[in-house]
């Protein structure tokens, strides 16, 4: 019988990785997450709290064409599917 290394996320629990660096990206994206709805709690008014995770996190998920975005390249946002959302997941 194999013995299978697997690692915790420190932010959720529920998670377990076969690589800590996979466990590691994961918790920094959450701490991303978390920030980003702290700030879009203090800028926009009117979101419940559920809202402001789901945006927080989808915007973590996606920050390297957010990245692009704000860089000068607003374009890929627009090239955006479902399929891309769900790979970042």
């Amino acid at each position: 019988m194999a013995v299978v290394t697997l690692f915790m996320s420190d932010r959720d629990t529920s998670r377990t990785f076969t690589s800590k660096k996979e466990a590691d990206e994961y918790d920094k994206m959450l701490e991303l997450a978390e920030a980003l709805s702290y700030f879009i709690e203090k800028k926009v008014e009117g979101l419940s709290e559920q809202q402001v995770e789901e945006i927080g996190l989808a915007l973590a998920k996606d920050k390297e064409l957010l990245a692009q975005a704000v860089k000068g390249k607003a374009e890929v946002l627009f090239n955006l599917t479902n399929d891309d959302t769900e790979e970042a997941e």
